[in-house]
């Protein structure tokens, strides 16, 4: 740590002259330029200007014969940095076509600028505030909520459109990720969620949350099946379940500590009710999925009180 005193040039402008070593170390001559930003504790975070460029584009290179999901994951962990343009290029047009369609599937904001041949450019076209932490997250909550109710529904939609749900919450916890990296380098997205850095990490880990709720919501339909749930016992044990997502996600959203540590003793109430019911099934002929569709249920009330405990942690 250095401490420097702040002088006084030209007769009104303050200035702070930098490090000797940094600026070698960045080659920073009299005219480069750097880039300021603020942190929440009104410090200023400032690093070159052709550096802070460079982490704006990102250059894929997708080689034959390579695996789809590898080259997918490469291209999401640019999303979540903060890229705004990607430029992708392979041998294989098909198989980067496979990837950009996958890639564009998974990702909010990016479409594709420019294709020639076997290169391809996508870009952010929206600004990432215009889609805030806090409506990212009450869609996912929206979705998470129809996935569990459809699978337990006495009509229920087609697999298919489940998944559709399914992919649209990873999709929004892949924003929220993308949202979070954004916010450590630019304080000014924070300022425009009106939110402090500890409450963007919350929404983060709860994003996480949500995504798993997801997916148990599917495994409870996949179990299922075509058949009608007739087990009221477990019906009500699911709507249960979807409640106390509600409450917990209703806490979050107006910061209630108070009702959040009241949630928190309601796992006990899960974790008896489930042995319960499940000596019931014991002999049955659907005994062992419908323990398998209990088990899921509970861990989704369980992530729930999970939630409230995040609201203690980071409201209180």
């Amino acid at each position: 740590m250095e401490i420097r005193k702040i002088q006084k040039t030209g007769g009104s402008t303050l200035v702070v002259s930098l490090p000797k070593v940094w600026c070698q170390n960045f080659d920073l001559k009299v005219g480069s330029k750097v880039m300021l930003n603020y942190n929440e504790k009104g410090g200023i975070i400032m690093e070159p200007f052709d550096r802070a460029q460079s982490n704006i584009t990102a250059i894929i290179d997708i080689k034959k014969d390579s695996e789809m999901e590898n080259d997918l994951r490469m291209l999401i962990s640019k999303y979540i940095q903060g890229v705004k343009k990607i430029n992708i290029r392979s041998e294989d047009k098909k198989a980067m076509d496979d990837v950009i369609k996958r890639f564009l599937e998974f990702t909010i904001g990016f479409e594709i600028t420019d294709e020639k041949g076997n290169e391809v450019v996508m870009e952010d076209l929206i600004s990432l505030p215009m889609l805030t932490f806090d409506k990212a997250m009450r869609r996912m909550v929206t979705l998470v909520r129809s996935i569990v109710t459809e699978s337990i529904s006495d009509e229920k939609i087609p697999l298919e459109y489940v998944l559709q749900k399914e992919d649209e919450v990873d999709k929004f916890n892949i924003y929220i990720q993308r949202l979070f990296s954004q916010s450590l380098k630019d304080y000014s997205v924070l300022q425009l969620n009106k939110i402090s850095s500890s409450e963007a990490l919350a929404y983060l880990l709860i994003s996480r949350i949500l995504e798993r709720m997801a997916d148990h919501g599917v495994r409870i339909y996949r179990l299922l099946g075509e058949k009608k749930l007739n087990n009221t016992d477990i019906k009500n044990y699911i709507k249960a379940a979807t409640e106390i997502m509600g409450r917990s996600m209703e806490y979050f959203f107006k910061k209630d500590v108070s009702s959040s540590n009241a949630e928190i003793s309601k796992k006990d109430y899960f974790k008896s009710e489930r042995e319960v019911i499940n000596r019931s099934l014991r002999g049955t002929v659907d005994g062992i999925i419908l323990a398998e569709v209990l088990e899921d249920a509970e861990r989704i009330a369980l992530y729930s009180t999970d939630i409230c405990e995040l609201v203690m942690d980071y409201y209180e």
